[in-house]
């Protein structure tokens, strides 16, 4: 028993386990409160866009020897005004606007990676880097999240509202189209603190399934923010600490456990659950059956 006991604390023995682990519960987390205002507006091919289009300013940092998280930003704001534009300046659709852009975006990242190989790490933006991440990567990742979290508690109220119904907030006063930028400039920094953790590939996936879970347990915003950044620490800790010993990739880790969570919301949720949901319609056929 003392053996398992001390195989399983073996992890927190390591520096660079204990340096991955809480940095990936603390980017779990902001994503998990992000995640709920994405999912409310149904902005997750927006989030998809924005995880993809942020490789080719990382790849340009990396040339040019600056912050990778300096280019991912002003990359993923590019990628935003384009597709604000074009879907401004055209009859395209904005699904199909997002496509083009997040597809043209992506595939430029990739090029500048096959033009410059030697001085680009393509696993890492790829895939993530959390067990080797640097102090300078993890002082990014803090500011990132200080300044997300900040302006989530000071706003959270004009987001939600901008999210549920945009028109609604413009009649209240509110000042949707600063509320539009807000809330992409968020998602633009949070994709960039979350790459290192998970990498381009799987951002979005923490960017949208901690709060899809919480939406299918809970009918209260306020309870769906706390539940979705419990999960984002949750899943993304657990996701570290398992990778030690499956010997995986962490985001893989992350991300999978993070699946399964939603899976058994998916089937177990009080409420919006697949079980729920045949006991009412069971009830509903039982109440409208004839009497013998």
């Amino acid at each position: 028993m003392s053996e398992l006991v001390e195989s399983l604390l073996t992890p927190f023995q390591y520096d660079y386990m204990l340096r991955a682990m809480w940095v990936s519960a603390l980017v779990g987390g902001v994503c998990g409160l992000l995640s709920s205002f994405v999912t409310l507006k149904g902005w997750s091919l927006m989030g998809d866009a924005l995880s993809h289009a942020v490789v080719p300013g990382v790849t340009i940092a990396y040339i040019l020897g600056l912050p990778f998280a300096l280019g991912a930003f002003v990359a993923g704001l590019l990628a935003a005004g384009t597709m604000g534009f074009i879907k401004a300046k055209s009859r395209i659709r904005e699904d199909a606007t997002i496509g083009i852009v997040f597809t043209s975006y992506f595939a430029l990242g990739l090029l500048l990676i096959s033009l410059f190989p030697a001085r680009v790490d393509l696993k890492t933006i790829i895939l993530g880097n959390i067990l080797g991440i640097s102090d300078p990567d993890i002082a990014q990742v803090i500011a990132i999240s200080a300044v997300t979290l900040a302006v989530l508690a000071l706003k959270w109220k004009d987001l939600m509202l901008f999210c549920f119904d945009p028109n609604l907030a413009r009649t209240l006063g509110l000042r949707a189209g600063w509320l539009h930028v807000t809330l992409l400039s968020l998602l633009a920094a949070t994709a960039v603190a979350a790459l290192q953790a998970v990498g381009a590939c799987l951002v979005i996936a923490m960017l949208v399934t901690p709060g899809a879970t919480a939406y299918l347990l809970t009918d209260r915003f306020g309870t769906m923010l706390w539940l979705s950044a419990a999960m984002g620490v949750a899943t993304s800790l657990a996701g570290a600490y398992a990778s030690y010993f499956l010997n995986g990739a962490t985001g893989g880790c992350i991300v999978t456990l993070q699946t399964l969570v939603f899976l058994a919301a998916f089937v177990f949720a009080p409420k919006h659950g697949i079980l729920a949901s045949k006991r009412r319609v069971r009830a509903s056929r039982a109440t409208t059956l004839p009497a013998p």
